[in-house]
């Protein structure tokens, strides 16, 4: 028994320093990225809120212009521009945004064709918070220090259930409860750091397994291999056959998807980026947890589709894939508005763990160099006796 709790103490240990370290570490880190998860969780909502001018219309009316002369308004108002994508909601006072080259979203009035409004995507507020969450705006070193910081929050997780793990039950309750009265306000810090790290526990490891589906391609091999899915190859890339004439039309494109998968909720229309590439549309529909969308490949010269890419073809790995975004932010909209709240603040409690935390570690450090300076003290008084 004596070896056993020996054992037990000494993995505890471990753990602890693992985790008090590694938390040091990561402690920014930890706070930028969950501070920016907190506001990208209600991106969608914010963007209805602040910037509502830009997705709808005043006046809508019963026919929308066609793509291809919205398109020829925006070159002649805007010489040189080159259109990267389309995106627009299939309702009737839904703008029209058109994506260029060069990173400006342009609002159109899609029965007027009215210029409603140009953003600047760089300095977008939501753009930046994201690429803030992503990247720390560092580029690809940034990326980097996200990366290893996604699998060092996964082990702060962990390691952080063990320890707080009562050593009896009847020691449970005391564990899951903040006690708000006490006038010890390292107790209060610590209760701060273990309970609100445990409620949100479940939410968090959701978010950083997601996020390192996302950052490894090892964690993707896993999850092939759990669901039988054949090891990821790269996918023939899809060309269009050069043609004599003017081409496909992008709106007859739209018509012909449209007709044939209805319901979509949103399109999206990249244009081609080359002679060879091909019409790309995308067509997104309601769902639950499983984002559930069409991808169609048009021949920008005869129009052929040259690939559907059909949700109702999903295989267990694509469902996965295409359920990781909204595990990972809470964006799913059969749950409503509750889940982004969970998520919201989870983030919240997130952001504050490695303040609390940090609290805790000087609080102790701070007390061991009391009892070194009293110990310190205590010899001297003793030798000058």
């Amino acid at each position: 028994m004596v070896r056993q709790s020996t054992t037990r103490q000494r993995l505890r240990s471990a753990f602890l320093w693992l985790h008090r370290w590694l938390g040091l570490a990561s402690g920014i880190i930890v706070f930028i990225v969950a501070i920016t998860g907190c506001i990208y969780v209600f991106e969608k909502e914010g963007r209805e809120l602040f910037q509502h001018r830009y997705y709808h219309v005043t006046n809508p009316r019963t026919v929308r212009r066609d793509i291809g002369q919205l398109q020829e308004i925006i070159r002649q108002k805007f010489p040189g521009t080159v259109i990267n994508n389309l995106r627009f909601a299939e309702e009737k006072d839904a703008a029209f945004l058109f994506t260029t080259k060069n990173d400006k979203v342009i609002s159109v009035d899609p029965y007027t064709g009215k210029i409603i409004g140009v953003r600047d995507n760089k300095k977008d507020f939501f753009k930046v918070v994201l690429n803030l969450h992503r990247t720390l705006l560092l580029g690809k070193a940034g990326k980097q220090i996200i990366r290893w910081n996604v699998l060092i929050f996964f082990i702060l997780c962990i390691s952080g259930l063990i320890l707080w793990w009562p050593k009896q039950r009847r020691f449970f309750k005391r564990a899951v409860s903040i006690r708000f009265k006490t006038k010890n306000r390292k107790r209060f810090n610590w209760d701060l750091h273990t309970v609100l790290g445990f409620y949100a526990l479940l939410v968090l490891l959701i978010i950083s397994l997601t996020g390192m589906f996302w950052v490894f391609d090892s964690v993707k091999n896993i999850v092939r291999f759990t669901t039988h899915q054949p090891s990821g190859k790269k996918e023939e890339k899809i060309k269009s056959r050069s043609a004599a004439g003017n081409g496909f039309p992008i709106e007859a494109a739209y018509r012909q998807a449209a007709a044939s998968h209805p319901g979509a909720q949103e399109i999206i229309i990249v244009s081609p980026a080359d002679s060879l590439a091909p019409i790309r549309i995308t067509m997104q529909y309601a769902y639950t947890l499983v984002r559930k969308q069409n991808n169609l490949f048009f021949d920008q010269y005869s129009g052929k589709i040259l690939r559907e890419n059909l949700y109702s073809n999903y295989s267990a790995y694509d469902k996965v894939n295409r359920s990781n975004y909204q595990l990972h932010t809470g964006d799913m909209p059969g749950l409503g508005i509750g889940i982004k709240i969970i998520y919201f603040l989870a983030g919240l409690f997130a952001a504050s763990l490695p303040i609390t935390g940090f609290l805790i570690w000087w609080g102790r450090n701070k007390k061991k160099k009391k009892a070194i300076t009293n110990v310190r003290a205590n010899e001297l008084m003793a030798q000058l006796s």
